[in-house]
């Protein structure tokens, strides 16, 4: 679940009027108010799932097509639909997608949880499915009492098969080699990010860099977001890392990117609603890289949006997947967290990326 953020309050008055007893005190009383319904929306068994077995439990995950369209609009057209769902009690909670490929390099996508499991999806047969026995976690400990597992980000090499992953709190990297060795790292760029807003956005480029975006807006700002620009692996020792700014629509957080046959990058952002049950509107924007300069703001032009009805969930992850036949082609894959809530779903879309 993403954490609150204050946001300018409405008001017709002038700001040089008086704030009386009454108006203080009513001020008071809602803010109690919020407070307890937010208590009362993240308490285990009212609105929020407790997770239940073992880590190790098989997930046997079902890929239902649905047919709700109502609430997407943009150039990209929505090609499919689909709920995962699995009676596993750590089901869930999806904050990252990237693209990989199967056994035969046939097309796939490995999706990431924010408590620290992967999942591979199937899409040899151009519909999603879940890879037999694939939800495994991943996870490490970390002294005694702690535990990185709060996967916010992938991102893969094609042509090794390495994969990153970005990991809030700590704002670590991690790195899983082919062979299976497991490293991590603290990149010093990243030391003075928040605990909640690490490292949430991150691709690899075609061309070996690494792009990494935070989530938060930094203080005193609804738009602006810290970015690193990495001349190659984050693990890697050498020249630093280019620091600039992403500006994101005004409170619009960036939640994940992927890139794009021709160097351009697509950033999914998000913004919250705090309700009772939380609603989001999603949007997708395209930036291009090569306009990235060091100490610069970099923004990108919206896209596509979604919002109201099914869309209004909290999607996460964003993938590129090329087409077999024509690489410059190929479709998009948005994944959501249900936050282990009774009132979300683990949703899979595919829009068209006709190049």
């Amino acid at each position: 679940m993403p954490p609150p953020r204050s946001r300018p309050a409405a008001c017709s008055a002038s700001p040089d009027a008086p704030v009386t007893t009454a108006g203080a005190a009513r001020a008071r009383r809602w803010r109690l108010a919020l407070i307890a319904g937010v208590a009362l929306a993240l308490a285990p068994g009212t609105f929020v799932r407790t997770a239940t077995g073992r880590r190790t439990d098989v997930a046997a995950v079902t890929v239902t097509p649905l047919a709700e369209r109502a609430g997407v609009t943009g150039q990209l057209p929505l090609t499919g639909v689909w709920a995962l769902a699995s009676p596993q009690g750590w089901f869930g909670g999806f904050s990252a997608l990237v693209h990989s490929t199967g056994k035969d390099g046939e097309a796939a996508l490995v999706a990431g949880t924010d408590r620290g499991f992967l999942l591979d999806i199937d899409l040899a047969s151009g519909t999603p499915r879940a890879r037999p026995r694939s939800f495994r976690f991943i996870g490490l400990s970390k002294g005694s009492r702690h535990e990185i597992v709060d996967l916010e980000s992938l991102a893969r090499d094609p042509a090794t098969g390495t994969l990153w992953g970005g990991f809030e709190k700590y704002n670590l990297v991690l790195r899983w080699d082919a062979d299976g060795t497991v490293k991590r790292a603290a990149p010093p760029a990243m030391a003075d990010w928040a605990q909640n807003s690490g490292p949430e956005a991150m691709t690899r480029l075609a061309d070996g860099r690494f792009l990494v975006i935070a989530e938060e807006a930094e203080d005193g700002s609804r738009t602006a977001h810290k970015a690193l620009l990495f001349p190659g692996d984050p693990l890697a020792r050498g020249r630093p890392p280019l620091a600039l700014r992403f500006a994101a629509p005004a409170d619009y957080d960036p939640v994940d990117v992927t890139g794009l046959p021709d160097g351009r990058v697509l950033i999914l952002l998000r913004r919250v609603e705090y309700a009772l049950p939380a609603r989001f509107d999603t949007a997708i924007a395209i930036a291009d890289p090569r306009a990235i300069t060091a100490g610069g703001t970099w923004q990108g032009r919206v896209i596509q949006r979604m919002t109201g009805g099914i869309f209004a969930d909290n999607f996460e992850g964003l993938a590129f997947v090329p087409s077999a036949t024509d690489p410059a082609r190929g479709s998009i894959w948005v994944i959501s967290d249900d936050d282990m809530s009774i009132f979300q779903r683990s949703l899979l879309l595919r829009f068209d990326w006709p190049g």
